[in-house]
């Protein structure tokens, strides 16, 4: 009899792979494919037969299509094309739920678009999203031309959600609105103010509203019916707009970036409580924006995001308009201010003005985005070095929270610091993000240990003067838990928005 060796004895026993999922009966299998993002249920089409089989099964009877930037990549304009007509193909469906589309094939494809619309339409669709905007870049042209949508579409009344993007917005004359519509958005889309006030009259759903580069607006009025259910409320750079008027009994938030409106008018709008203004990068534009205006309209508001230019306003109002302060927050819980420069001394001052002239007992969370791109000023700070003044009236009473991101330390951002630390009577946790790439995240990460500065910064925030004997400071780079935890309610539109060519931008995401 033949011995086994020891060696083989002790060999651990080869493990049997068993492919147990394709024991699954089909049923299971397809219900498994409907879990999945749309491109990786037509990737499963290649593994064998029996799965090439299912996935045509599968678009047969699907109710959601998702031809989205993920589908996209990798593919050519005509191989797109190719692929999607190739899955349309297969439906023999009567109803589809969801139809989303992202591509930029340019105006010559305008057929295209049509037979995909009219696809989408014929079988009913609830929510549609058509978007041949393509990616931002820095060439991009917002007047450029727009495609044309088909009549068939304004005489729907299955659709509930509408995300458009690069097209005219022209109803006929038989429009009679969208009788099931609950959200609507449209980035660079043209559409007249007459326009706009046709679908916000004739869409009694109406929950959400968002206008993304659009053309042809000038005076946008948000209006309604008799029961008007607008919530939320979204402009964004709609570059030849002037003016806006809003009357929205309802409404709960509103978000705003680009170059600020000429004149602003907000009525009837006592359940506000969600603010988003961006204008960086316009905040020195013409006209000269009445900030304490705009803020004082919304002074329900319970979170709030601002540029630095209320800041600005508000502190050269006290010499020039000193009987239009304070500004009343009364209800203010959650602010952050987004810093589009590096700071100086007279932006440092900016800080001081604006919380003297602002009233918040209620600020419960403070975040301040300091600009992540260390570079010179062109302009010479019009207060001296140690000119600003730190205001001894001014306290935070309620403050716990206290972020900073993008901290290099400074000698301006340690007083800013020190600001904050010497104020806060019931702060619990301040919490310095170091900018990427600096002196400080180098020496938090351990890769900058000839670099005694960094050392002396950390050393130098510990021991600062507190007023609140439980405020605990942590200093960290924003790659780690500490970093990323702790986040403004508006943290996904500030990452949405991105500045291109001197312009702000925002992604629509389909």
């Amino acid at each position: 009899m033949a011995k086994c060796s020891k060696s083989n004895l002790d060999s651990p026993p080869t493990p049997v792979l068993v492919d147990r999922i394709s024991d699954l009966p089909n049923s299971i299998l397809l219900h498994i494919l409907s879990l999945l993002p749309f491109k990786s249920t037509a990737t499963t089409s290649i593994l064998s037969k029996r799965w090439t089989n299912l996935f045509q099964h599968f678009l047969i009877h699907t109710h959601s299509f998702d031809f989205g930037q993920d589908f996209a990549k990798a593919q050519t304009q005509q191989q797109f094309i190719n692929t999607v007509n190739q899955y349309l193909q297969l439906h023999n469906g009567s109803k589809i739920d969801k139809f989303h589309l992202l591509f930029h094939p340019g105006i010559q494809n305008q057929v295209h678009a049509d037979k995909w619309l009219e696809f989408a339409l014929e079988r009913s669709v609830k929510e549609l999203g058509f978007d041949f905007c393509g990616p931002i870049t820095e060439s991009d042209d917002l007047h450029s031309e727009r495609l044309t949508l088909l009549d068939s579409l304004y005489l729907s009344n299955s659709l509930t959600h509408l995300k458009l993007g690069q097209f005219e917005f022209n109803p006929p004359m038989a429009f009679t609105g969208f009788a099931s519509l609950v959200s609507l958005y449209l980035r660079r889309v043209n559409i007249t103010d007459g326009n706009l006030g046709s679908v916000l009259m004739k869409c009694p759903l109406l929950t959400d509203l968002s206008l993304c580069e659009c053309g042809g607006l000038n005076s946008i009025k948000i209006f309604g019916p008799k029961e008007f259910l607008l919530e939320r409320l979204f402009v964004g750079n709609c570059y030849e707009a002037y003016e806006i008027e809003v009357l929205a009994p309802n409404l709960k938030s509103f978000h705003f970036y680009g170059d600020l409106f000429y004149g602003y008018s907000f009525r009837d709008i006592s359940t506000l409580e969600d603010v988003y203004l961006n204008s960086n990068g316009f905040e020195h534009t013409e006209p000269d924006h009445n900030y304490i205006e705009i803020l004082s309209s919304v002074s329900t508001v319970k979170i709030l995001t601002v540029c630095t230019g209320p800041l600005l306003y508000m502190t050269t109002a006290e010499e020039y308009f000193p009987e239009d302060l304070p500004v009343n927050l009364p209800n203010l819980e959650e602010l952050q201010i987004i810093v589009g420069f590096p700071l100086d001394e007279d932006q440092l001052s900016y800080f001081y003005g604006f919380f003297k002239h602002t009233i918040c007992p209620c600020l419960d969370k403070l975040f301040i985005e300091l600009c992540a791109d260390h570079f010179e000023l062109s302009w010479q700070s019009q207060l001296k070095e140690g000119e600003a003044e730190e205001l001894a009236a001014t306290s935070f009473d309620n403050l716990k929270t206290i972020k900073i991101t993008n901290f290099r330390g400074t000698e301006i951002e340690m007083r800013l610091v020190k600001f904050f630390l010497s104020k806060s009577i019931s702060l619990e946790q301040l919490v310095l993000v170091a900018a990427q790439d600096s002196d400080l995240e180098k020496q938090i990460a351990g890769t900058n240990d000839s670099s005694m500065t960094s050392i002396t910064i950390v050393d130098e925030v510990l021991i600062m003067p507190k007023a609140s004997s439980n405020a605990k400071v942590l200093v960290c780079g924003d790659w780690g838990a500490d970093g990323k935890a702790l986040l403004h309610t508006h943290t996904n539109t500030l990452q949405n928005v991105r500045t291109v060519s001197g312009r702000t931008c925002l992604k629509l995401g389909l």
